[in-house]
């Protein structure tokens, strides 16, 4: 095995010039050097572009593209993939940022287990200012980590909060992706596919063994543009992609049951969006399809907040709407 293979590191851009800087910095600072940073800037409205040409400008390895026409992030990532050379490939948002130690901590992972498809690692979420709001994700979500072995399709499924979080928490070899495919869409018409990075990481982690690496690695960015969680659109994409595993699992009767878990807390995330949008009415009639398909007791104190909140007046909602971390 090569022991200094190049990264690709691939990054769309949408009118990130507020933090776009950042991103590519936290690139050239990496302890790990063999790097390429594809940046392809998708027709932004603001200086997005101008900003990335100034960094390319400088840095040979940083390869600036830009789109005649907006074309949504799935293109975007199949793009910059064809584009990119690496043995190995990092996804990167274009408004979070990668912790000096990233790249050399998840080599050090591939080296050590050359059987690792993906490796993925705990992070902060940050605000639009970069302070950290919750350190260590891992504490706050409390889910179970994988190191050197694949997840069970059902257990994916069945988990409450996700088990990989984001594009940018992972790296994987560039064999996978030719062995598990590209992210997808199935709304090919919609510029944003909202749950492509968990459709993304089911198919990686159940076909691939991967490895969590304990260590604080990136910081997710939550800002304005992505802070307002749109369950309503989540819940009927999020449908498209649990259909077809209906489908490819047709034959296993415990990932079904995941599948319908995993429809459930969609319609509890739906709730939540009415409750924080003054719509009680609308609130109350998906309660009552959730406790039809909730036929999990695992989710009793989520059950009761909910309860609760559904009681609560408007304004009360509201005010707990500003402290709410939206991760299903």
């Amino acid at each position: 095995m090569n022991s200094n293979p190049l990264v690709s590191i691939i990054t769309p851009v949408y009118n990130h010039e507020k933090f776009i800087g950042d991103t590519i910095n936290s690139i050239i600072n990496q302890t790990y050097q063999n790097w390429e940073m594809l940046v392809v800037d998708d027709c932004s409205t603001d200086r997005s572009w101008e900003i990335i040409q100034e960094y390319a400008g400088k840095d040979s390895r940083i390869k600036a593209f830009r789109n005649t026409e907006n074309k949504g992030l799935i293109p975007n990532w199949k793009f910059l993939i064809d584009n990119s050379k690496g043995e190995y490939i990092a996804f990167l948002e274009g408004d979070d940022i990668f912790y000096k130690n990233n790249l050399a901590k998840k080599i050090e992972i591939f080296e050590k287990f050359p059987d690792v498809g993906m490796v993925y690692c705990n992070f902060n979420v940050i605000s639009e200012n970069g302070e950290v709001i919750i350190k260590n994700h891992k504490l706050f979500q409390r889910v179970r980590v994988y190191k050197n072995e694949y997840i069970e399709p059902s257990e994916y499924l069945g988990s409450k909060y996700h088990l990989i979080n984001s594009y940018s928490q992972v790296m994987i070899k560039r064999l996978v992706i030719k062995k598990t495919g590209y992210p997808r869409t199935f709304c090919p018409l919609e510029k944003i596919f909202l749950p492509s990075d968990w459709d993304f990481n089911f198919r990686i982690s159940t076909e691939n063994k991967i490895y969590y690496i304990e260590d604080i690695l990136f910081g997710y960015r939550k800002h304005s543009s992505n802070s307002s969680y749109d369950a309503i659109t989540a819940y009927r994409h999020m449908s498209f992609v649990l259909d077809d595993y209906r489908k490819k699992f047709i034959k296993n009767s415990e990932v079904i049951k995941a599948i319908q878990y995993k429809q459930c807390r969609y319609i509890y995330s739906k709730i939540i969006y009415y409750l924080e949008n003054r719509n009680k009415k609308m609130a109350w009639n998906e309660f009552f399809s959730y406790i039809k398909y909730n036929i999990y007791y695992k989710d009793l104190d989520l059950n009761i907040k909910l309860i609760c909140r559904l009681f609560f007046p408007n304004i009360l909602n509201l005010y707990i709407k500003k402290f709410y971390y939206h991760q299903q």
